[in-house]
Parts: structure tokens; sequence; C-alpha cells
């Protein structure tokens, strides 16, 4: 079991107050789990690899359009046919089906890399905390590890507004 206190909010406005009473006391080892995008959960400074899903998504369209180029010259040299009137390579006719692929490698990129962050951010929080997350509550999870016992109640202190606290 892990040093570790956590506190069970109804209220992601409790929740946010918690936060910054435990940043005004110096605690940077306060993490978020929540149900829903809280602005809460920007405030620990460590919200996640959420921001990393655009830059994903761009890169998996950016591979769909390389690759639907490539797919569609390469066939068309191949079976050197004209479609109405048109030269084999022609980026025209191409564009349906290069703004098809790159949606597609786009959707799946996000699709995989939110599955894939989703699994490995909720290995950062334990059993007990992913348990204590449900649709109408917001946990915050303090650790404890290496704490005075002075200090551990100015953090128990600070989570004055929970729902409740397990230690």
């Amino acid at each position: 079991m892990r040093d570790e206190i956590i506190a069970i909010f109804e209220d992601p406005d409790a929740a946010s107050a918690a936060l910054t009473a435990l940043r005004d006391a110096g605690v940077t080892t306060a993490r978020v789990a929540s149900p829903a995008p809280y602005p809460a959960v920007e405030q620990t400074g460590h919200p996640g690899p959420w921001r990393l899903l655009g830059w994903i998504a761009l890169v998996g369209g950016l591979t769909g359009l390389g690759c639907a180029m490539a797919l569609e010259v390469i066939t068309s040299r191949h079976l050197n046919q004209i479609v109405g009137g048109k030269p084999p390579v022609s980026w025209t006719a191409f564009g349906v089906v290069m703004f098809e692929m790159t949606l597609l490698f786009a959707g799946v990129a996000t699709l995989v890399s939110l599955i894939v962050m989703t699994a490995v951010s909720r290995r950062g929080l334990s059993p007990r905390a992913r348990d204590a997350v449900s649709c109408d509550r917001i946990v915050v999870v303090v650790s404890l590890y290496g704490e005075s016992a002075e200090r551990r109640d100015v953090i128990t202190r600070s989570l004055g507004d929970a729902l409740e606290v397990l230690s």
C-alpha cells in the first residue's frame, strides 16, 4: 500500500480550492483523478499526456495523406488508365481518396494513442484511488512519502472540504 492521502470531492470547485490550498502550502505531489476534464486537473501541473493528442492526430493525418498520394500515384502509373480525359496522374481526381485516408489515419492514430495513454496514466494511481473515482466524484491524491508529521497535518487540513478522506 502506498503512503498517500486520497480526498474525494463531490464538487470540482471544492477540489480546486483544496488544490490551491495545497499549492500555497508548498505541496507539489498532488494528482487529480476525475471522470471529466475539470479545470482542477490543470492546477496540479500534471495534466497528463492529453496535450499530445493534437500532435498525434496531425502526424497520423500527414501519414495518411502521404500513403494516399503514394498509393494513387503508383496505382495510376502501373495501370496507365485515362479516366475522364485526365492524365494518369491527376491530383484533382485523387482529392477524395487523399481526404478520406487523411481522416482515417488521423482518427485511428488518435484512437490508439488515447487508449494507450489512458492505460499508462491509470498506472500512476493506486487501485484505491481509481476505485474512488465515479461519475460524480473528483479525487485528489497526495503522496506523503518522506513527509513529517506536522507536514502531514498541513496537507490533511488543506483537504478539509473533502466529502471523504482516506489515508
